[in-house]
């Protein structure tokens, strides 16, 4: 049977996907239904982390179910301390029932996967300071992001200084998707540097310089990262919002040569391409591909990540939602991709508690029973 449903899942959101593309069609998905863009709903231009007041607008007018309208009451909540100063926050647990292989017990653990507390205070009317301070994963550092912005200016032209998250690709929520994992290194992939933007109305553009990927704090290798990402907005007739974009990431860095004798200086770079398509505020479409290259003195590796996400809002408060993956750990190698494909749904009872289940489906070579099955309960303001 478990042959069977993983036969016809990946048809079924292949079918779903096609259909709705046909017809023109941190969560990005909410910016597709909507067609507003990552600055619109965080304070952050390039998304994420902190709402600002479009966002918690947003969430109390759309993240709730009417039949616990009474049950959670009509009292407005301000995250306002003071007229300047703002806290938001997130806590996500999450309950995984993973396989592990033949002969070992499922892996079946509660994880608080985030806790993060966010403050913001606006100190003029072009001055921010944004700080958020994050739990602690043993033997991982904590995370944490602050950084000083000067922004509000004509065509939402901003300068961000400090340690905050690269821009690149779709900043989705889910940091085990292959391109986020592999690609960029989350979920703690925050780094210091500058980001400079740009964002009118229909068109986002940012270049960032950065220390290079997974670098101490004191900063002793000299290269620098820096990365690039551009995308358009459109929004025609009939509830329909296209988003389309392309992003660069080159990062040099000192790294032990082949015999481990010398430092050399090693590459990554990465480029690709996403998209957000949003039909009848109901029906929302995300789509990346991303090809990655590391340059040693080791033979290249060449990877190759694909990400596929369809949702579909059943009535307020509720959505169906499903997956498609792709990660190629070596493209001129056959026999190194593993593919997966989630299906699942998400609930938002009321304002400030969402929960999400999703079973996923993991298939690679050699074969392994390691299929996922993920319950995630997220508190939010």
């Amino acid at each position: 049977m478990k042959k069977y449903y993983k036969l016809l899942l990946p048809v079924f959101i292949l079918f779903l996907s096609q259909f709705f593309s046909s017809n023109a069609f941190s969560y990005p998905r909410f910016a597709a239904y909507t067609g507003n863009k990552c600055i619109d709903c965080h304070v952050n231009p390039t998304g994420g982390a902190m709402r600002n007041g479009g966002g918690i607008v947003y969430g109390e007018k759309n993240l709730n179910m009417d039949i616990f309208s009474k049950l959670a009451g009509k009292t407005q909540f301000s995250p306002k301390l003071t007229k300047s100063i703002s806290i938001g926050g997130d806590v996500r647990v999450a309950h995984a029932d993973n396989q592990t292989g033949e002969g070992v017990p499922n892996f079946n653990s509660f994880l608080a996967m985030q806790g993060d507390i966010y403050f913001n205070a606006k100190l003029n009317k072009i001055l921010n300071i944004y700080a958020t301070s994050g739990i602690q994963i043993p033997s991982v550092d904590a995370k944490y992001e602050v950084y000083g912005m000067i922004s509000n200016l004509p065509a939402n032209l901003y300068l961000k200084i400090g340690r905050f998250k690269p821009d690149f690709g779709t900043r989705i929520v889910e940091h085990r998707a292959f391109q986020r994992k592999y690609l960029l290194n989350t979920p703690y992939d925050a780094n210091t540097g500058i980001e400079l933007g740009i964002s009118p109305e229909w068109f986002n553009l940012n270049v960032g310089f950065y220390n290079p990927m997974n670098l101490g704090f004191l900063g002793l290798d000299p290269h620098k990262m820096f990365t690039a990402s551009a995308d358009v907005n459109f929004s025609l007739k009939n509830d329909i919002n296209l988003c389309i974009g392309g992003s660069f990431l080159n990062n040099p860095y000192n790294s032990p040569d082949s015999t481990f004798t010398t430092t050399i200086t090693s590459l990554k770079q990465a480029y690709g391409i996403f998209s957000r398509i949003g039909l009848l505020k109901r029906v929302a479409l995300l789509g990346e591909i991303d090809f990655g290259e590391v340059k040693t003195d080791f033979p290249a590796k060449r990877t190759l990540f694909g990400f596929a996400e369809l949702n579909v809002i059943l009535i307020k408060g509720l959505e169906l939602r499903g997956q498609y993956e792709i990660y190629n750990k070596d493209r001129d190698t056959e026999g190194k991709e593993i593919k997966r494909i989630s299906a699942g749904i998400a609930a938002f009872p009321f304002f400030g508690f969402e929960t999400e289940a999703m079973i996923r489906f993991v298939s690679e070579e050699p074969e392994v029973k390691n299929n996922e099955f993920q319950w995630n309960f997220h508190f939010n303001f």
